[in-house]
């Protein structure tokens, strides 16, 4: 039995937007043609991979190594009435020929391996994706000052543990090692730090007084367009995650 928590799968956040995935979504489609064929690598919860299907008519598949991932996006594929074809396999040896996919994305996922073993996933994706098609890679973003000083309070005992965080141009840097030709920079969900802060230290036992100030002002902050900016600079620059997207060049990848 995983000891991943529950709640990372099925979805006790669907009711509320405080958490990072709509607004991962509505970043990725972006950049994402209509009726491609699609992997995701390292699906989760199947929250984006789901929607997108239904919403931009894509093929979709996902690929995971967790058990609980696999019931969560029967759950979302449901209730988005599309299918999505869920394959178990690791991010490092993916189960695909070469060049089989329009686009190839992850969320959130190369963070929690050493920096060489991020590369490999990346070159990974690189491989399975068709010459001039896109790889798409978003990681948690050095620049979220709030959620990073909430890593490195926590340390340990941070529920994502371990997590790297890397700026946008850590991550340009990354992606062009692997041959990949940069197009677009971008990030989302700069106010979901805030809400992590407010789990993981507002919530908990502190000073009424402290908690009862912090709470309000964050509730004053969600209310304006600071909370969730919609430009794609600021986005990659200081967004909850730091998104970039590129080409795959040449006949043959290195």
């Amino acid at each position: 039995m995983s000891e991943r928590p529950f709640w990372l799968y099925v979805p006790e956040w669907l009711a509320d937007e405080v958490w990072h995935f709509p607004y991962a979504y509505h970043t990725f489609q972006k950049y994402i043609p209509r009726e491609a064929l699609v992997l995701e690598v390292g699906f989760g919860s199947g929250r984006i991979l789901s929607r997108m299907a239904k919403e931009l008519n894509c093929k979709c598949v996902g690929v995971d190594v967790e058990e609980g991932a696999f019931s969560s996006l029967s759950f979302f594929s449901r209730q988005h009435g599309v299918e999505v074809e869920a394959v178990k396999g690791s991010g490092f040896c993916l189960p695909f020929k070469d060049e089989s996919f329009d686009v190839v994305y992850s969320e959130g996922v190369i963070e929690h391996f050493p920096i060489l073993m991020s590369q490999e996933m990346v070159r990974e994706q690189a491989r399975v994706c068709k010459v001039g098609g896109l790889v798409m890679v978003s990681a948690p973003n050095k620049f979220a000052i709030f959620h990073s000083l909430t890593k490195l309070l926590l340390g340990k005992r941070f529920l994502f543990y371990p997590e790297a965080s890397l700026s946008v141009f850590e991550l340009c840097r990354l992606m062009s090692r692997s041959g990949l030709a940069l197009l677009k920079r971008d990030g989302f969900a700069f106010g979901c730090q805030f809400f992590m802060l407010k789990e993981f230290f507002l919530d908990q036992p502190l000073p009424p007084r402290l908690r009862q100030t912090g709470s309000r002002l964050l509730h004053s902050f969600r209310k304006t367009a600071l909370y969730h900016p919609q430009s794609p600079l600021l986005n990659s620059l200081m967004g909850f995650q730091t998104l970039v997207v590129a080409r795959k060049q040449g006949s043959k990848y290195p």
